[in-house]
């Protein structure tokens, strides 16, 4: 869990008012009239705002991007360290996304937090229920994940158009990458990260994106989504390409191989996953990206 935790860095049951106890179906999400809002997280939990929420608090960075670009950075209240964005550095730092400090978040009265769902941080809601602080769980681990948070949080802020947009032009620059490098040979890439060394694997957007940038997981075999990998084992693998983060320690022993340093912004899961394809078709084809 810490492995994930470096990457995301760089980057019970709550029930909010009530539901329905008759045993039908719930309404679809963001679809309670006229003030009320029914979201369902990615913890599969259903959370029921009284009204649109005035007061937010995003403790994941790719969501605090979303919520900008849906033009809603009037409603944010506060950021985590990792929100390194010009448009909310303005804001109050909570600390980090997992384990933040829960009296900095008491004291910008958010009527909505926004947290990572995962087994690394389970004091955060239990807190936040203690205090009767409404919040919703995302996971953005693939990019499906990213285009069903947008609509989350579209609804949530009452954007649901804004949101389909955002996912269009997503899907659009994601298309157009992969039509740019079809035909191409694909490179067997590692993507590498942390001190000791650790890998992306399958089940994760990195992975995608480098194969929607025409290269090849060179652990798309690997049992987890991130994981610490030996010098020994990437040598052995007969990597081409090393993509590793800006500032990223590289061991001496992999230097032979051709290296790449990605803006940190690639490691963020959410609106720019599309710039990111991009600019990972640009290093492993450049031909193709003049």
């Amino acid at each position: 869990m810490a492995h994930i935790s470096w990457w995301l860095a760089l980057g019970c049951c709550c029930l909010i008012g009530f539901s329905s106890c008759s045993g039908e179906p719930p309404p679809p999400e963001g679809s309670l009239s006229p003030e009320r809002i029914l979201l369902v997280d990615d913890a599969n939990v259903e959370v029921i705002l009284e009204a649109p929420p005035k007061r937010i608090l995003s403790l994941v960075p790719s969501a605090t991007e979303i919520i900008v670009a849906l033009g809603r950075l009037d409603l944010l209240v506060g950021r985590t360290d990792f929100d390194l964005d010009d448009r909310v550095l303005g804001l109050p730092s909570v600390g980090g996304g997992l384990g933040p400090s829960m009296e900095r978040i008491i004291s910008l009265r958010p009527d909505l937090v926004i947290r990572f769902r995962g087994e690394s941080d389970p004091a955060t809601p239990q807190q936040l229920d203690a205090r009767g602080i409404a919040h919703i769980a995302i996971r953005p681990d693939r990019v499906e994940d990213v285009q069903r948070i947008i609509g989350l949080l579209g609804s949530a802020v009452a954007a649901p158009e804004q949101a389909d947009s955002l996912r269009a032009a997503i899907d659009t620059e994601l298309t157009e990458v992969s039509r740019q490098v079809l035909g191409t040979a694909r490179p067997k890439v590692v993507f590498l990260g942390g001190d000791p060394p650790s890998v992306a694997g399958p089940d994760t957007f990195l992975h995608e994106l480098i194969l929607l940038a025409g290269g090849e997981n060179a652990f798309a075999d690997l049992g987890a989504l991130y994981a610490p990998i030996s010098v020994e084992e990437i040598l052995r693998r007969q990597v081409d390409l090393i993509l590793t983060p800006e500032g990223t320690p590289v061991p001496q022993a992999l230097r032979r191989i051709p290296i790449h340093r990605v803006p940190l912004t690639v490691l963020t899961p959410g609106i720019r996953v599309g710039a990111s394809a991009r600019i990972l078709g640009a290093m492993l084809h450049p031909e193709r990206f003049q």
